[in-house]
């Protein structure tokens, strides 16, 4: 991939815990901070009345930019793992589609924002786990965990397969997505660390909670996951802009 352009793998721990929340506030900061960035995901499984969710968040934090053909090449009905809905559909992903969408993206862009399906060993096609595909990309991972029962588990086999790559870990993300895991949240993080001897970055509460309100839209989320990660996290250096002073593809100058 192109090496000017800064890159961010998120992965995360099991499928449903927050990975795209947290990936569309990445490219939405980006953006809004005049930096010229886009996300990917390769594969989307799993259509819910004519739309995939995962692949039309990022499409719209990234403001319409690019196709989303272009932003998510392999959309399947069935919320299976990749390979055996590509099957159901007679199909077979071909993750050279995926690799060339992402080197356009890279050539047009000056950040990219990627995000994984499921998890770490989430076969993508028949030849190519999500992890595979990341050393390919090249980037950095920021690893998103739930807070529910059975994380600790989960992280630490996906920390474990991350120190096994070459990529580096560029932070983990705690997201609770559910209310009734809020108070597991505080422990179960200092066991992770603990037991992992990392500092585990942010951690986003429960954003849909009665408190805030009705049921916020997309949009609100990802305004209160930006909020939340501003907090605890300095962003500028998570995505690699801290001392960087270049012009982006669209000829801004990033600071």
């Amino acid at each position: 991939m192109n090496q000017d352009t800064l890159g961010l793998f998120v992965m995360g721990t099991d499928t449903s815990v927050g990975k795209t929340l947290v990936s569309c506030a990445l490219v939405r900061w980006l953006r809004a901070s005049g930096i010229d960035g886009v996300g990917f995901k390769p594969v989307a499984t799993g259509e819910v009345s004519g739309e995939w969710s995962d692949s039309v968040g990022l499409y719209e934090a990234s403001d319409r930019c690019e196709p989303i053909e272009r932003i998510c090449p392999f959309r399947f009905r069935l919320p299976v793992a990749p390979t055996i809905a590509a099957r159901h559909e007679g199909l077979e992903a071909d993750m050279n589609l995926a690799r060339w969408a992402a080197a356009e993206l890279c050539s047009r862009h000056t950040a990219v924002i990627a995000e994984g399906v499921g998890g770490l060993l989430a076969p993508l096609d028949e030849n190519t786990l999500v992890l595979d595909f990341a050393v390919q990309l090249g980037f950095p991972i920021l690893l998103v965990c739930r807070a529910a029962l059975g994380t600790i588990n989960h992280t630490l086999l996906s920390l474990r397969e991350i120190e096994r790559s070459p990529l580096p870990l560029a932070g983990v993300v705690m997201s609770v997505t559910h209310a009734a895991d809020a108070n597991l949240a505080g422990e179960t993080r200092a066991e992770i660390e603990r037991i992992a001897k990392i500092k585990i970055s942010a951690t986003i509460p429960y954003l849909a909670h009665a408190k805030y309100g009705p049921a916020p839209t997309r949009t609100a989320m990802i305004a209160r996951a930006i909020a939340s990660l501003e907090e605890q996290m300095d962003l500028k250096r998570l995505l690699g802009l801290e001392g960087r002073r270049n012009k982006s593809k669209s000829g801004r100058i990033v600071r």
